[in-house]
């Protein structure tokens, strides 16, 4: 009679993989999402401008920042992507937001149209963004380096060409920390970016 045993050892097996595969757990994903008037943008409006239309995009960053995980910087070359910490939505739909909350707020308006919406407003100003670096280490700082342009609504022509370049302590080596680091960075760009624009001549 053949021996039932190695049958027997390849079903406990297969039972065993399977209340793995079933009862095992991983590791829960957690998701984050950048917060506008953080940085230098929570500080007073610069202008009460109602009847200035702004349109905010397109948008242009590196590839490797184009993915749902948090990315992370190890030393000058090395990057990390953070599996379990992802972004909620688009990172890119994430800036465009802020950018557009911000600037609305900073300016004293709500006619703010965000890339790829067409304004159903006149617009005096388009906001086109350039994102050269915005990764951090943790526990360290976020680098935010983005060259940005101030165009006229009408015709394109660039009214102002500046490029930043802001750093931003990260208070501990958790995301959240992270994420606000970054956030605030990004709040103190578009302080920059509504302070140029309120010096510009009414248009």
């Amino acid at each position: 009679m053949r021996s039932t045993a190695p049958r027997a050892g390849l079903a406990a097996a297969l039972l065993a993989a399977l209340a793995v595969g079933c009862f095992g757990s991983s590791p829960q994903s957690e998701f984050y999402t950048l917060s506008a008037a953080s940085g230098a943008a929570s500080g007073p409006a610069l202008a009460s401008l109602p009847d200035l239309g702004l349109a905010i995009g397109p948008i242009d960053f590196p590839r490797y920042l184009d993915r749902p995980e948090i990315v992370r910087r190890d030393g000058s070359h090395r990057l990390i992507l953070a599996d379990d910490h992802r972004w909620g939505g688009s990172l890119r739909s994430d800036i465009l937001r802020v950018v557009a909350d911000d600037l609305g707020r900073l300016l004293g308006t709500s006619r703010v149209a965000i890339y790829p919406a067409e304004p159903r407003f006149p617009t005096s100003f388009r906001v086109l963004l350039d994102i050269r670096e915005f990764e951090g280490i943790a526990g360290d700082k976020v680098t935010l380096r983005a060259r940005w342009t101030i165009a006229r609504a009408d015709d394109g022509r660039a009214l102002a060409i500046e490029e930043s370049r802001i750093e931003q302590p990260v208070a501990s080596v958790s995301f959240e920390d992270l994420v606000a680091a970054e956030s605030a960075a990004l709040g103190t760009l578009n302080r920059q970016i509504a302070e140029r624009m309120a010096a510009l001549p009414a248009p």
